[in-house]
């Protein structure tokens, strides 16, 4: 055999072992298949009480979560892209009722979701569902102001308040979802009385957010605030805020009435369905007990399921006015009898020009 039949022979032998070769080099070479992620918009924009429930999720499904956050304005944002998220989660479940009526949301379709959620905290379309809530309360001081000297919301308007409370701006979704249940409950007539009552009772222009209003009890500026539960806590564990803490204390109100009113936050799909099964999974892991629990435990809200035990904090916070395990009477007022409510709220605040300077 000549030398150059020896080595063709070589060649064709050893070919197929050199393509294999090769081909397990080019896949122990290439880059790994790419992490998919999930795109999250949300007016919470405190990142540290829900990117917890976000790292969890990223653990479990390894999938990556990014967001979008802002403070204001989320419907608007969803209105004019659509599709810029996957899912959406809001501080107030009254802008979810407003987006799934101009048609920004999809329904979630959950089996899971739908045996675990309560009625009254599903949409009932299921394009979103209630989360958590927290109740929107009176902050006192504890110098200043006994817990017999209060009663209700409609007392903060009663002259004995003037020049007393002091509130974030009227404008500001919170007291907005607070006026809108106003109107709800009490009817239109007693629900302007009662917010051109506060407004006159203001110790100063509404500014700062919530914390602030318990910074200017602790300073003496006001005496009385209508702040979220949550707060109290939030500031207990932050070394700069903790005086304020201290130095307030928290009343529900209307106990021996109607009951105390709910901030609800709300989570639902958007109109993007390129991560539609990650959406409906990010979801369901929020509905189930564990993700419940670990929004108790690190926002102390309160849990939409009857099992899920109420944060230790926040049992704290009802024990001089007798509450049991934490537990509070609500005056519930379903999102579909909040429809044109916050219109009327916004379009009162302004007309008693609600955040104008005294």
């Amino acid at each position: 055999m000549t030398g150059l039949a020896q080595r063709t022979g070589l060649a064709q032998r050893w070919l197929p072992s050199l393509l294999v070769l090769a081909s397990a080099i080019t896949l122990s070479t290439a880059a790994p298949a790419q992490q998919r992620q999930l795109r999250v918009i949300s007016d919470r924009t405190d990142q540290g009480t829900l990117r917890p429930i976000l790292d969890a999720f990223e653990a479990r499904s390894g999938a990556k979560v990014i967001g979008v956050f802002m403070d204001q304005g989320l419907v608007n944002r969803l209105e004019s892209r659509p599709t810029e998220a996957d899912v959406v989660i809001t501080k107030d479940a009254e802008l979810l009722d407003i987006a799934a009526q101009r048609g920004l949301l999809e329904p979630i379709r959950s089996a899971k979701i739908s045996a675990a959620i309560p009625a009254q905290f599903m949409d009932p379309a299921g394009r979103f569902f209630v989360d958590a809530y927290r109740a929107r309360v009176i902050f006192y001081s504890k110098a200043r102001v006994k817990p017999s000297d209060l009663s209700s919301y409609e007392d903060l308007a009663s002259p004995k308040w003037k020049g007393r409370i002091c509130v974030r701006s009227g404008s500001h979704d919170y007291n907005l979802a607070l006026f809108g249940m106003f109107y709800a409950s009490f009817g239109e007539a007693k629900a302007r009385a009662v917010i051109s009552g506060i407004g006159a009772n203001l110790a100063r222009a509404p500014k700062g957010n919530d914390r602030e209003q318990a910074r200017a009890i602790f300073e003496g500026k006001c005496d009385v605030a209508l702040m979220n539960t949550y707060y109290h806590p939030l500031m207990a564990a932050n070394p700069e805020q903790k005086a304020w803490a201290d130095a307030v204390g928290v009343y529900f109100p209307s106990q021996a009435g109607k009951g105390t009113f709910i901030m609800r936050s709300a989570a639902g799909v958007t109109k993007a369905t390129e991560n539609r099964d990650l959406a409906v999974a990010l979801l369901e892991y929020m509905a189930s007990r564990e993700g419940q629990q670990l929004i108790v435990d690190r926002t102390q809200q309160y849990s939409v399921l009857p099992d899920v035990a109420v944060h230790p904090l926040m049992v704290k916070l009802g024990a001089e006015q007798g509450l049991v395990n934490g537990r509070f009477k609500i005056d519930f007022v379903p999102l579909d009898e909040m429809a044109g409510q916050r219109e009327q709220a916004i379009k009162f605040v302004n007309e008693i020009r609600f955040d104008a300077e005294r």
